[in-house]
């Protein structure tokens, strides 16, 4: 039972994150007072995420009074870390083995449905996999953790088994053509095959053959990846300066047409002068909760989120929100035994993307944070 409630927060995360707001609290709640202990417990990963929800809820309060105005989708941005603190809570009170169990079904189910990944691919529009997701990146981010915890936790006993959900998971991420997911993949193979003591002379060879292997396959299977690559020359300060001071022209947006690994560096850099032109108290709390999402933009040149979770969160929270931001991550890494591989898992994506809104991206590296945690300390 408890595996089902699991898949079933995380398929609604997929295609009808919405509902989520409400379900996954009322699930938790409901889950809780079903169980010998019904007084709520919270392990130090649930206080990590209560903290959370409290500051977001201090920055509401500050900045509603401070700009004399109230914001419905502020408020809704803070609902969603409520969930994400009451599904914290909800998989800390399941066994590791309920964990284990949905990695065990989701990988399963992942290398099942390649073949609607190469539908999506070669018959419809969409040229990009994303399998029952929103986006294909939120696909690829789920589909690296998968990779990370196939890996290092091993939740099948045969090797074979493991080796061909291996070769699965990567055959689907490159379908996805997510710049991203690949380099959440190699900056994991590169820091274990160079810096890990936890693993062997003999997995540590094996990192680096798989490092060279998935840049050569994505290089040539990924025409997008290889554009962006190339698409690097045109990064000069005299390039991204001009691109800046000419940012529209006759309502023409002139950051594109060179990658978008370009167009965010001209995006971002945009969006940070701007903001620090703003009034004082703006730079200090922000310009408001919630307030770079898609539809709610401060700024009449912008036309799409910031693919940026650490200039969202400044722009959003100002330089203090961010500084509490950056306390996050260290709050993690100390609680998770120093594991570096976690703080990649929520770096890169969130340096690259809007994970902090991605439904999929947050469940699943929750479940990672309480079976390591769970492993390390029960």
């Amino acid at each position: 039972m408890n595996v089902v409630i699991i898949l079933l927060c995380f398929f609604l995360a997929g295609f009808f994150h919405q509902g989520l707001y409400i379900i996954i609290p009322f699930i938790s709640l409901f889950y809780i007072s079903t169980q010998k202990e019904s007084k709520l417990f919270l392990n130090p990963i649930s206080k990590i995420y209560l903290s959370v929800v409290l500051v977001v809820l201090g920055f509401f309060v500050i900045q509603s009074l401070l700009y004399f105005d109230i914001k419905i989708f502020s408020i809704k941005g803070w609902l969603r870390f409520v969930a994400y603190f009451f599904f914290t809570v909800l998989i800390s009170y399941m066994r590791k083995d309920d964990i284990k169990y949905f990695f065990i079904i989701i990988i399963l189910y992942f290398l099942l449905t390649i073949p609607i990944g190469l539908y999506q691919v070669t018959k419809w529009d969409w040229e990009r996999y994303q399998n029952v997701f929103d986006h294909s990146n939120h696909l690829a981010y789920v589909l690296t953790m998968c990779v990370y915890f196939l890996f290092l936790h091993n939740p099948f006993k045969s090797k074979i088994v493991k080796n061909i959900c291996l070769i699965g998971l990567f055959v689907s991420l490159l379908l996805t053509k997510s710049t991203g997911g690949l380099l959440v993949l190699l900056v994991l193979l590169g820091y274990n095959s160079l810096k890990s003591k936890r693993i062997s002379l003999v997995k540590k060879l094996t990192f680096i053959l798989l490092l060279i292997i998935a840049i050569v396959l994505a290089l040539n299977f990924s025409e997008k990846i290889a554009y962006q690559l190339e698409s690097i020359d045109f990064l000069t300060w005299e390039f991204v300066k001009e691109r800046i001071e000419t940012y529209t022209i006759d309502g023409v947006n002139r950051a594109g047409g060179y990658g978008s690994f370009v167009w965010r560096i001209i995006f971002w850099s945009k969006l940070m002068l701007t903001f620090f032109s703003e009034p004082f108290l703006h730079i200090i709390f922000g310009v408001g909760v919630d307030h770079l999402t898609k539809g709610f933009m401060p700024y009449e040149f912008m036309d799409k989120d910031p693919h940026n979770d650490f200039v969202k969160v400044l722009l959003e929270y100002g330089v203090l929100g961010l500084l509490l931001f950056l306390s996050f991550f260290r709050n993690i890494y100390k609680i998770m035994n120093k594991n570096f591989n976690i703080i990649i898992l929520m770096v890169v994506p969130m340096f690259f993307g809007n994970a902090i809104v991605n439904y999929p991206f947050n469940l699943t590296l929750i479940l990672i944070i309480i079976y390591e945690y769970k492993q390390n300390y029960n």
